[in-house]
């Protein structure tokens, strides 16, 4: 599995591990590395900031990124919500206009008729790479969510087996062995966790280490589970001076540890089998059971 690490702006030398990266086009106007690079579009920040960039604006930046793969101008909607249709005629005008680029379309925990609907869209295309949106917080937090987005990319994988599947937040070692069988991955969190005074343990996940008395549900590092960790970075060669009391260090230490261990926990969800129409039925009636909630709050 692929892992690619979201690189927000030049202040950390993440490009130096020599691993994939994934940058916002709304952030960057040029790639200063030779790592293979990947382009988010940004719908998600567009989206949120309420910003006004329109699709000419995007096809103009990715005309003259030197990356390899670009996503697709996509706008995320809440589980179980019906497919932007702009979202397609995005990617159309996208993947003729740039026909020497790979435009990536995004699929997202649409309902079910929208989820074939896309998956069809983007089949008659025959598009190398698609990646699956919508898997990260506020998303995996909402009731019933964790498992409806779960079935909604079994059910992609199932439609789209030949395809390269990337899950996009999907980069930790934890959310690694629930995607087991995507192809590619990515994730920002190693910068995140290390801002707020976090460090991950091989193996088990994050672990406080900060001056500050912890007002979430975070735990603080043992000295056992510190000494683990000094002792992995040794022995993997991290290129870079260990320090924990500086959130830059943090963030590299975090890189370091999310491209070289897995999750150990026998924590892993398992669900029972079931074939291509049993799971499209639960996803039928799952966005049901959510709407009607939603409608009821």
């Amino acid at each position: 599995m692929k892992i690619v690490l979201g690189i927000p702006d030049g202040r950390l030398p993440i490009w130096e591990l020599g691993v994939p990266l994934m940058i916002n086009q709304l952030t960057w106007e040029k790639i200063p590395w030779e790592n293979e690079t990947w382009v988010d579009s940004g719908g998600y920040q567009i989206m949120m900031r309420r910003m006004d960039v329109n699709l000419e604006t995007v096809y103009k930046k990715y005309t003259y990124l030197n990356a390899k793969v670009f996503m697709s101008l996509d706008r995320p909607v809440p589980p179980c919500s019906p497919v932007p249709r702009e979202n397609f005629q995005n990617f159309e005008f996208l993947y003729h206009k740039l026909e020497d680029r790979e435009i990536v379309p995004v699929i997202h925990a649409y309902n079910r008729e929208s989820l074939m609907e896309s998956i069809d869209f983007y089949k008659s295309y025959g598009v190398k790479k698609i990646a699956y949106g919508g898997i990260v917080p506020p998303t995996m937090g909402q009731r019933g969510s964790r498992d409806l987005v779960r079935k909604i990319y079994k059910v992609i994988r199932k439609h789209l087996s030949s395809t390269w599947i990337h899950v996009l937040g999907a980069g930790s070692p934890y959310m690694r062995t629930i995607f087991y069988d995507a192809n590619s991955v990515d994730t920002s969190t190693y910068r995140i966790k290390a801002i707020h005074g976090m460090v991950i343990i091989p193996g088990k996940g994050e672990r406080y280490v900060g001056e500050r008395k912890i007002v979430w549900r975070v735990k603080r590092a043992s000295q056992e589970e510190l000494d683990s960790l000094l002792s992995f970075l040794e022995k993997t060669s991290f290129p870079f001076r260990v320090d924990l009391s500086h959130w830059k260090q943090r963030s590299l230490i975090n890189a370091w540890v999310l491209i070289k261990s897995s999750y150990s926990s026998k924590r892993q969800e398992v669900e029972p089998e079931m074939n291509l129409s049993e799971m499209e039925d639960e996803i039928g009636e799952q966005c049901d059971k959510l709407s009607n909630s939603l409608l009821s709050a």
